[in-house]
């Protein structure tokens, strides 16, 4: 008998929430698409927040590699000989030993 009751009690609490629910629903429904359109709007601008950024770096280490290479393009005809005198000096030195 307890079974039926229970069963019973359970048909109702959950024909109870279906009423509620279809009688509330348009209040539920804005309440969720209030949340969506949150989300979708926070993760826009959180993408354009990350492309922008993206693309700000990108653009400066592009720019820090051209005036690296355009430096060293000008100074080339002071690096390249200097580099070449130590480079000689250096094979010219005797190896220095180590004594332990």
């Amino acid at each position: 008998m307890t079974t039926f009751f229970v069963t019973l009690l359970k048909i109702t609490l959950v024909a109870l929430a279906m009423w509620w629910l279809l009688n509330n629903a348009p209040f539920i429904m804005a309440l969720i698409f209030g949340v969506l359109a949150l989300v979708v709007a926070f993760s826009a601008a959180a993408l354009a927040a990350l492309t922008l950024g993206a693309t700000i770096g990108l653009v400066a280490v592009i720019v820090a590699a051209a005036v690296a290479l355009s430096l060293a393009t000008a100074l080339a005809p002071v690096w390249l000989p200097l580099l070449a005198i130590v480079g000689l000096v250096a094979l010219c030195l005797p190896k220095k030993t180590q004594t332990a």
